[in-house]
């Protein structure tokens, strides 16, 4: 069964993106070709440049694929709409224009860091396989709320740095789930909660967590960042000793831009590294419960009205 293997980016990610897809491209086991889906010419010749000693990755723009009369998915409306809402949700639609009914379909955020050889699970049994999250990222509220409304279901914990399945996605079925979310806001973390909707619709589960590791933002380390603490330092809080991967999502990405991060992160994995052992576990889906959802709702209203977000620099999450 041919895998796909796609990343959808701007040239404005190469900060950070050029030392994990360069990690990917090198730790990858096979030849699986690594396709790159970006929006603009110039951002295809900046990616080309950026990544000129990599021969196995390839460049797409993803408007003339989308355009292209064989596409499926414009015949559906919801879809081509939210595929313009903002460009991390098009990593639910692009990865599709270039597979084949039955292809697996390998969709990596451009800040997941793979610190040693590798091959990736294979999937193919229809499910879905996201990377596991301590907390979630199934926001803004008000996209959340809507979605309760609606009568979707949304697995909880869910972090797309990967996300594994077979295509083609249940694309009628997807068309109806954005259009029922109605006028979204353009924030990035609406695909959060569509690929939350995915995975209690197709089952499957999370990557095993031990090998394919998510970045935490937890109180600890929102004190240390107010604190000053370098990036570096940052990182050397992380444990790349085993992992396969590592997503740095949110602000930790910007921590693999600093001067002397590569040469930090393959020390850190090789002190002493090596790959995990046994069988890899699959974590089944949780239900994201309206209980729980009431509860964080009301921790934010709490932590808003106590000045804390102020306080940490950070954002409401609604």
């Amino acid at each position: 069964m041919p895998r796909i293997i796609a990343i959808s980016l701007a040239a404005s990610s190469l900060p950070y993106a050029s030392l994990c897809i360069g990690s990917l491209a090198t730790n990858l086991r096979g030849d699986e070709p690594i396709h790159l889906l970006t929006d603009t010419p110039l951002d295809e010749e900046r990616l080309r440049r950026a990544f000129a000693g990599h021969p196995r990755i390839q460049f797409h723009l993803s408007d003339p694929l989308w355009e292209d009369p064989g596409n499926p998915m414009r015949r559906y409306a919801g879809l081509d709409r939210f595929r313009k809402g903002h460009p991390c949700w098009r990593k639910l639609t692009d990865p599709m224009l270039l597979a084949g009914d039955g292809d697996e379909v390998v969709v990596v955020d451009p800040d997941v860091y793979f610190p040693r050889p590798f091959d990736f699970e294979a999937v193919g049994d229809g499910t879905l396989r996201l990377m596991w999250q301590k907390p979630n990222c199934l926001l803004p509220f008000s996209v959340v709320q809507k979605a309760f409304d609606a009568g979707v279901d949304m697995a909880d914990h869910t972090d797309i740095g990967i996300a594994q399945y077979r295509s083609p996605l249940d694309l009628e079925w997807l068309d109806r789930l954005v259009t029922s979310l109605g006028d979204l806001p353009p924030i990035m973390h609406v695909e959060s909660v569509v690929w939350a909707a995915l995975a209690m619709r197709m089952g499957g589960g999370h990557l095993d967590p031990q090998r394919w590791s998510c970045w935490s933002n937890t109180q600890w380390k929102r004190v240390l960042k107010k604190a000053g603490t370098s990036p570096l330092r940052m990182l050397e809080g992380e444990d790349f000793r085993t992992c396969l991967a590592f997503h740095a999502g949110g602000v930790a990405k910007s921590w693999l831009a600093a001067p002397g991060a590569q040469a930090l992160l393959e020390r850190l994995a090789g002190a002493p590294g090596e790959t995990p052992k046994g069988d890899p576990t699959i974590l089944p889906f949780e239900p994201f419960t309206p209980e729980k959802f009431h509860w964080l709702r009301n921790r934010a209203k709490f932590l808003r009205s106590v000045g804390y977000y102020k306080v940490m620099g950070s954002r409401p999450p609604d």
